[in-house]
């Protein structure tokens, strides 16, 4: 009995998440509008202003793959440790 209740109730639930459903027509229309009305503008920068901006960027780039090669010699030492501990001692 306990099956056959909870089977329904999923059964109903299901039925009223297919009526809500949109059809692909409105969902296209929605987004064809959307995109439309969205415009982008792009504040200008001058040739100092955009050399600052990507000397910044490569700046923390070369920070991150530092950072991220740093982390991967400790993992690689935590393992090689771990190893060593294994077959010495087990």
């Amino acid at each position: 009995m306990g099956f056959s209740g909870h089977a329904t109730s999923v059964l109903k639930s299901n039925r009223v998440l297919l009526k809500k459903s949109r059809s692909f027509r409105e969902l296209r229309k929605d987004y064809v509008n959307h995109a439309q009305a969205t415009k982008l503008h792009f504040k200008e920068l001058t040739d100092v202003e955009r050399k600052n901006v990507r000397d910044k960027i490569r700046a923390q780039a070369k920070k991150d793959s530092i950072q991220e090669i740093g982390i991967y010699l400790i993992s690689f030492a935590i393992v090689l440790g771990t190893f060593y501990a294994i077959f010495y001692y087990g």
